[in-house]
């Protein structure tokens, strides 16, 4: 991860779906140098890298599609968690690669990095989470990917939902990750036990 990043995001979107993404994923990005506001002062446009513009036809778009217009960084998209995606790769039009970890037990954690950043972070059943991943993923511009996945409990059931979904995947070895954990600093900002096993996998078997 990489505090360093330094970024900031406006949001101009008013709308209860992106409002939601904002507020599931706000603390994490930040933690890692995003910054995400959702308000727009002209007289420092400069101080902004992104824009996610509101949605045409809305009260927002009437409001600050005529003051941001003529701007290149600006992002035009319907879909709010793309569009939130497209912010954080922002110049670039894509990620180069995306590592998913998931920890399979009573429900799995999963993780996903964009590059050097974690950008999702979650549990779901393990019976779902090839559906979970794939919709995820989805919603992220990128030229490579690699789906990790724990030998623990429930790595069976976790593996037949991956390829019902037509996600390949790599076995990763948890008693190996079990002995790294504690060398990752990282995960010192995670509470949840089974998303801290999620990003150790991840780590492990990725090459970021």
């Amino acid at each position: 991860m990489s505090p360093s990043v330094g970024k900031t995001i406006v949001c101009l979107r008013g709308d209860y779906q992106a409002i939601k993404v904002i507020k599931e994923r706000e603390k994490l990005l930040l933690m890692q140098g995003i910054v995400i506001i959702n308000d727009y002062n002209k007289n420092n446009h400069m101080g902004f890298d992104v824009i996610i513009s509101p949605l045409r036809g809305t009260p927002e778009y009437t409001v600050y599609h005529p003051l941001i217009s003529s701007f290149k960084n600006v992002i035009y998209e319907e879909d709010p968690e793309k569009a939130l995606n497209k912010a954080i790769s922002y110049p670039n039009e894509s990620f180069d690669k995306a590592i998913v970890g998931i920890d399979p037990g009573k429900l799995c954690g999963y993780v996903i990095f964009a590059d050097d950043l974690i950008i999702n972070v979650g549990k779901r059943g393990c019976d779902e989470i090839g559906e979970e991943i794939k919709s995820r993923i989805s919603k992220i511009n990128h030229r490579r990917i690699e789906i990790l996945l724990g030998s623990g409990e429930g790595w069976s059931e976790a593996s037949v939902s991956l390829l019902d979904s037509g996600l390949s995947y790599k076995i990763i070895r948890e008693d190996e990750v079990a002995r790294r954990m504690p060398k990752i600093p990282m995960l010192n900002i995670f509470k949840d036990r089974d998303i801290r096993s999620a990003v150790a996998i991840a780590l492990k078997g990725g090459k970021m």
